[in-house]
């Protein structure tokens, strides 16, 4: 009961959402929650450092050690944040599905976030100090390495695609909705943090 028997999810997770959603939350909702939660943290935890340029206040050292430290805990409590979120979106659309059901379809989407970790090695190895900054010279100096990140960039836009393509499909299998109605849940899930973290942001920034 560990593990589904009829499907291999890290890979049909990708071409067969809905049927790899299904059989997972009817043999085993928790499956793979724990390696999905820590390592899809640590991924988007990577990700947000280099998108904000930490690397400009922050030794390379310091923002490994924080992403190790803070990206296992910030996946366990994003996962449980937006199913529980979903759990209101999809009931108001007319969805039935449990929140262990919501956890799995949340966690799952993450999986291409996952799969992308060893490619921050590559990342690391090539750019080293530049790989959290925002400026970037000696790499937009070199034709090679600017085309790289150019590629990476690509890859990135890629997988985020993914994530959603697996959320949508799997929120719309768990919740029994149609996928338009899927989409819907998630974007009042966003509109719902996206007010309080602009009105949050308005008190902080000062007004011009």
């Amino acid at each position: 009961m560990n593990e589904p028997e009829s499907i291999h999810p890290w890979s049909t997770i990708w071409r067969d959402p809905r049927g790899t959603i299904r059989q997972i939350v009817e043999i085993n909702p928790s499956h793979s929650l724990i390696l999905l939660a820590v390592f899809g943290g640590l991924g988007n935890a990577l990700n947000y450092c280099s998108s904000f340029g930490l690397g400009s206040a922050m030794e390379l050292s310091e923002i490994l050690a924080l992403c190790i430290l803070i990206g296992p805990l910030s996946g366990f409590l994003s996962i449980f944040m937006w199913s529980w979120l979903l759990g209101f979106s999809t009931k108001f659309l007319g969805g039935i599905a449990t929140k262990q059901e919501l956890r799995a379809a949340v966690a799952w989407s993450w999986a291409p976030i996952v799969y992308l970790l060893p490619l921050w090695g590559v990342k690391y190895i090539l750019f080293r100090g530049e790989l959290f900054r925002l400026e970037k010279p000696y790499m937009e100096a070199h034709v090679f390495l600017s085309g790289i990140n150019g590629l990476f960039g690509m890859v990135d836009f890629l997988v985020a695609i993914a994530s959603l393509f697996i959320l949508f499909n799997a929120i719309a299998e768990v919740a029994g909705l149609s996928i338009w109605k899927s989409i819907g849940a998630f974007a009042v899930v966003m509109l719902a943090l996206s007010v309080p973290a602009f009105l949050l942001l308005q008190s902080v920034v000062p007004m011009q």
